[in-house]
């Protein structure tokens, strides 16, 4: 496994790159945001756009959001009304196993001052498709991350809201391909390959019918072209910023967080709506030998919080702790008894870079 040499991204995360001094994608995007890019000149860009779409008399919505009650929905939302005078309409897709704090701080974000939907999907298809998610590719939250993308697309169609803003663009900000980053505008195949890691929600017909993947399904290349939509990310006018997200989304829109840090981290703000999510991140740490807390402390290398000798500290401390405490809720869930979930979990451990000992996956290697 090789290491960035200025944050800690790791080479087997997928479609990471390297340049010769060993210095990861990911990095060399952050050091192309402070150095080449006029961000007064996209944050114009973006005030023209919204000055294309703004409903002057507010008789209708002019830009969707897809917010969860967190940072970052909650933030993006927060600016497009308050900064760029904008009428939002905010649609959460449920999440799969919802927490209490993560529904908490839904209610707190509508009650700040925004028109917002739940959508909630016929939920014995939502969790059929989770099982063959996990099963299949070891993806439990593959009908939400699918999801959050379709049913706010469709959201927009249904009621004609022609503007679409996303958060971040994950594949530049996080280490994957950097050329999407100069294309502001979300295409099908963008979601296709890189959100969905290369699965269209088509194949699902085979044991799904349309009507059950209705909020799954993407609209074709035609029906886009149809329909003056743009879907776009924040980050492609702002500086993503999560820190500056969180400490705005407390202020106004009342998000509150753990009391104690999220399972395989050190932060407690972050992705805190679905008891999901620590599974997800441990099943990241067993295909790819990195988890929650190298995602995090990555991302605070590269905003000035911390240095790599502290990151590294906290990565050997918390990476690949799995949530013990909620396995009886994974196991309703997935319909599985203790065997068989843990069959699924050995299954996608790489085994090159992971070996267990004492019933526990462990790197072979400390990372350096």
């Amino acid at each position: 496994m090789q290491y960035c040499k200025e944050c800690l991204n790791v080479s087997t995360r997928p479609r990471i790159t390297f340049n010769e001094d060993g210095v990861c994608s990911a990095c060399q995007w952050a050091r192309n945001k402070k150095e080449s890019i006029d961000w007064k000149k996209r944050y114009k860009t973006l005030e023209e756009l919204c000055n294309k779409y703004r409903c002057n008399d507010g008789s209708n919505w002019d830009v969707l959001v897809p917010c969860s009650g967190g940072k970052d929905g909650s933030y993006v939302a927060w600016k497009l009304k308050h900064e760029f005078g904008m009428h939002p309409l905010c649609v959460t897709l449920v999440p799969q196993l919802q927490t209490d704090l993560g529904r908490k701080n839904l209610e707190n974000f509508q009650r700040s001052g925004f028109d917002h939907i739940l959508i909630t999907p016929n939920l014995q298809v939502y969790k059929k498709l989770a099982i063959r998610g996990f099963k299949e590719q070891g993806r439990p939250k593959l009908p939400f991350v699918t999801g959050v993308s379709t049913v706010t697309i469709k959201t927009a169609f249904k009621f004609n809201v022609p503007f679409v803003m996303y958060g971040e663009e994950g594949e530049s900000e996080y280490g994957g391909v950097t050329s999407q980053s100069v294309a502001p505008k979300i295409t099908r195949d963008y979601l296709v390959n890189y959100y969905y890691s290369g699965h269209d929600t088509t194949e699902y017909l085979d044991e799904f019918s349309k009507d059950d993947l209705k909020w799954w399904l993407l609209p074709t290349d035609e029906e886009m072209q149809d329909v003056d939509l743009f879907p776009t990310h924040w980050s492609h006018y702002e500086n993503w910023n999560p820190y500056e997200h969180y400490l705005i989304a407390k202020k106004h829109c009342g998000l509150k967080t753990l009391t104690d840090r999220s399972v395989g981290t050190y932060t407690n703000f972050a992705q805190l709506d679905d008891y999901l999510q620590d599974l997800h991140a441990y099943i990241m740490f067993l295909k790819f030998g990195f988890g929650r807390v190298t995602s995090d402390v990555c991302i605070d290398i590269r905003r000035g919080a911390l240095d790599r000798k502290q990151a590294l500290t906290l990565i050997k401390r918390y990476d690949g702790e799995y949530p013990e405490e909620l396995t009886p809720h994974f196991l309703k869930y997935f319909e599985m008894n203790r065997e068989e979930f843990e069959g699924v979990l050995d299954k996608f451990a790489n085994k090159d870079v992971l070996e267990k000992i004492e019933g526990k996956w462990r790197l072979k290697e400390d990372p350096h």
